[in-house]
């Protein structure tokens, strides 16, 4: 402890006294309150993404079936729509990659490697929006043959899937 206050006092003394030592002194509290601060203070981590996709694709499903269930409530014959869409997946995030190529000889080689943007985090290239697995509909009017044949066709091209991943009922 003692060869601790001894360098730090001759390091100060070396400063002098006056102006230059108090901004030497402020500005080492300071970076002690910022690495302090850079601990305590965590950056986003790979749980709270992944929440966030999970997030994402909830938010989708609601915008789906809230947008949904106002297309189909405008066909003839039907009231009372309920509308539930299942997702594949959730998002997905595809990153871009750096293709190192070195040749020596008759031999080829590559490496790929993720891009790194400024932060040393991966370079977000885009995102692929989870697909449609399904879609129940619940509505009156669906008895009715030519009402539940509108009602698959319009919830199949809204969302670009197949008519076998739809299902009404009433």
């Amino acid at each position: 402890m003692e060869q601790l206050t001894e360098r730090f006092g001759g390091i100060l003394g070396r400063l002098g006294s006056g102006k230059w030592r108090r901004f030497v002194i402020i500005a080492g509290i300071a970076a002690i309150a910022l690495l302090f601060l850079s601990t305590v203070i965590p950056g986003r981590s790979q749980q709270q993404e992944t929440g966030s996709f999970t997030e994402d694709a909830s938010a989708l499903e609601a915008e789906l079936e809230k947008r949904l269930t106002d297309i189909i409530s405008q066909i003839d014959g039907v009231t009372s729509v309920q509308v539930m869409v299942t997702l594949d997946c959730t998002s997905e995030r595809v990153f871009a990659e750096e293709v190192k190529s070195s040749s020596s000889g008759d031999s080829l080689s590559s490496e790929n490697s993720p891009a790194l943007s400024g932060s040393k985090d991966p370079l977000e290239k885009s995102v692929i929006l989870p697909r449609v697995r399904g879609v129940a509909v619940v509505c009156d009017g669906a008895e009715n043959i030519l009402v539940r044949e509108k009602v698959v066709n319009t919830a199949a091209r809204v969302l670009d899937i197949g008519v076998s991943q739809v299902f009404v009922t009433n």
